[in-house]
C-alpha cells in the first residue's frame, strides 16, 4: 500500500486584525512513496503525418538538394517545410532519419526494458489513424517489434487528426484493464506530434475523460510548429506531463523519461477536496510542481458552494506535488480560527485529512519565504499566460505590457533568460509582428518549469 501525505505551510496563517478581506497563501505539499516499481500499462499515439517522415537532413546534404534542384519549400501539416521533386535518394534516407524513425529507434529500446506485467499498445494517427500493435505483454516482444518496424514507413494521409489516434489509444488502454485486470498498474498514454491538429476541442474532450477513468495522457510536441497550449492543456487536464523539444533526435531520451515517469507512480486517482468555513473564498489556485499550472478552470467545477475537488491525478514516488491556494479570509476577532478542512483521497490508500488554519493578531509576521516565492512564481506565469490569450484575442499592445510585467518579475525571481524572451516577444508585438513560433514554447515551457529549482 502506498503511503500518503499532505503537509500544509504555513502551519497556521498569520492574519492581521482589519476590517476587510484579506488575501492568505497556503502551500500545499502531497508526497506519495511506494515499496517499488509499478507495471505499466502503456500505449504511444504517435503522428504519423507527412510532416512526421521527411528526411532530416544535414546542413551539407541540404546544400546539395538544393544545388541539384531537388528541393523546394512547401507546406506539409501546416508546417514550412523543404520537399524534394523526386524520390529520396538511397543514399540520403539511409544517413538522414525521419522524426518517426527516431520513434521507432526509442520503442525498440523500450520493449527490451518491458517486464512480465507491463502492457504496451502502438497507435499511428494522420488523416486516419491505425493500431499497429494491440495492447499486448511485455513479453509479446514479437508483436511489438513488429508493429514498431510499420511505423517509420506509413502514409495516412497528409493533415493530422489527433483525436482519432488518441480515442484509439484509450481504448488499447481500457482493453488491456478488461482482459488483465489488477490493482497498482499505472495507466498511461504518450501523445507525439510536430503539427497543428485538427478538432482540438475534441482532443481536450477527451482528456478530461480520460482522467476521469484514471488515465494520464503525456504530450510531447516537436519542432516549432506544433500547438503548444492545445498539448499542455491535455497534459493538464489528465494529470500528464507535458514535454517540448526543439530536434527529433532527443525523442528516444524523452519516451525513455516517460517510461521512468510511469514506473515510478506510487498513489492513483488521487484527488484533494478543499472544505471552506464560514466566509472564506477560494480566489485562485495554482500548481506548482510537478508542472506550473494555472488550476482556476477547475475552481469552477465546484462540488458545492463552498467545497472543491482538484483532480491530482497520479503521484510519482519521492517527486511532490504543489499546490498554491489563495484565500480571502473575512475580518475576525483576535485568536485562532479554521479557514478550511482539506482530504487528500487515492486509490486503495486511506484518505488524510489535514487543515488550514488562521492566527488574527494586531502585528502578523511577515509570510515564510517559500511561499512568497511560489506567490511570486505563479503571478509570473499567470502574467505570460494572459498575454499569450491576449495577442490571441487581437490585442499585440496588452499582450506586449502584459509580457514587459512577467519578465520584471521573471528577473527578480533570478530567471534572466525567461526575462529575455519575455521582453524580445513584447517589443516585437509593440512593432506589429507576428508571434515567434519557437519563442513563445519556449517560454511557455520554460515557465511551466519554473518551480524545479
Amino acid at each position: 500500500m502506498p503511503l500518503l501525505s499532505l503537509q500544509i505551510t504555513p502551519a497556521e496563517i498569520d492574519v492581521g486584525l482589519r476590517p476587510d478581506a484579506q488575501l492568505c497563501y497556503a502551500l500545499l505539499t502531497i508526497t506519495a512513496t511506494a515499496e517499488r516499481d509499478a507495471a505499466i500499462n502503456w500505449a504511444l499515439v504517435a503522428d504519423a503525418s507527412r510532416s512526421m517522415r521527411i528526411p532530416i537532413v544535414s546542413e551539407e546534404q541540404f546544400r546539395q538538394l538544393l544545388r541539384d534542384g531537388s528541393a523546394q519549400e512547401v507546406l506539409v501539416d501546416g508546417v514550412p517545410v523543404w520537399q524534394l521533386s523526386g524520390p529520396v535518394p538511397a543514399e540520403v534516407r539511409a544517413a538522414a532519419p525521419s522524426a518517426l524513425d527516431f520513434v521507432a529507434r526509442a520503442l525498440h529500446s523500450i520493449v527490451d526494458r518491458l517486464g512480465n506485467d507491463d502492457r504496451f499498445a502502438l497507435v499511428a494517427c494522420a488523416e486516419e489513424a491505425l493500431v499497429l500493435t494491440r495492447s499486448a505483454s511485455g513479453t509479446d516482444r514479437a508483436a511489438l517489434a513488429r508493429g514498431i518496424g510499420r511505423l517509420p514507413g506509413l502514409n495516412l494521409g497528409e493533415q493530422t487528426n489527433l483525436a482519432q489516434g488518441i480515442t484509439l489509444g484509450l481504448a488499447e488502454i481500457e482493453r488491456s484493464r478488461q482482459r488483465t485486470p489488477g490493482a497498482g498498474r499505472a495507466d498511461r498514454l504518450l501523445l507525439l506530434t510536430d503539427g497543428f491538429t485538427q478538432q482540438p476541442e475534441v482532443c481536450l474532450q477527451l482528456a478530461a475523460e480520460a482522467a476521469r477513468t484514471g488515465v494520464a495522457i503525456s504530450t510531447i510536441g516537436v519542432g516549432g510548429e506544433f500547438q503548444e497550449e492545445v498539448l499542455t492543456k491535455i497534459a493538464d487536464r489528465s494529470a500528464g506531463r507535458a514535454v517540448f523539444l526543439r530536434k527529433p533526435e532527443a525523442i528516444p531520451h524523452a519516451i525513455a523519461a516517460e517510461l521512468q515517469a510511469a514506473r515510478a507512480v506510487a498513489a492513483h486517482n488521487v484527488t484533494l477536496t478543499v472544505s471552506l468555513v464560514n466566509d472564506v473564498h477560494l480566489r485562485r489556485a495554482t500548481r506548482l510542481r510537478p508542472a506550473l499550472t494555472i488550476l482556476d478552470d477547475m475552481l469552477a467545477q465546484r462540488t458545492t458552494a463552498n467545497s472543491y475537488t482538484l483532480p491530482i491525478g497520479a503521484i510519482e514516488s519521492n517527486a511532490p506535488v504543489v499546490l498554491l491556494l489563495e484565500l480571502l479570509a473575512p475580518p475576525h476577532p483576535a485568536g485562532h480560527t479554521l479557514l478550511a478542512r482539506c482530504t487528500l483521497s487515492a486509490d486503495h490508500t486511506p484518505p488524510q485529512d489535514a487543515q488550514i488554519s488562521a492566527f488574527y493578531q494586531p502585528q502578523p509576521p511577515p509570510t515564510p519565504p517559500s511561499v512568497l516565492a511560489a506567490a511570486a512564481q505563479a503571478n509570473a506565469a499567470r502574467l505570460q499566460h494572459r498575454a499569450l490569450q491576449t495577442v490571441a484575442q487581437g490585442n499585440p499592445l496588452e499582450a506586449a505590457r502584459l509580457l514587459r510585467a512577467a519578465a520584471t518579475r521573471f528577473e527578480a525571481l533570478n530567471e534572466p533568460g525567461l526575462a529575455k524572451l519575455a521582453r524580445e516577444q513584447a517589443a516585437t508585438f509593440e512593432q506589429g509582428g507576428a508571434s515567434d513560433t519557437l519563442a513563445v514554447k519556449e517560454l511557455t515551457y520554460a515557465t511551466r518549469r519554473l518551480a524545479e529549482k
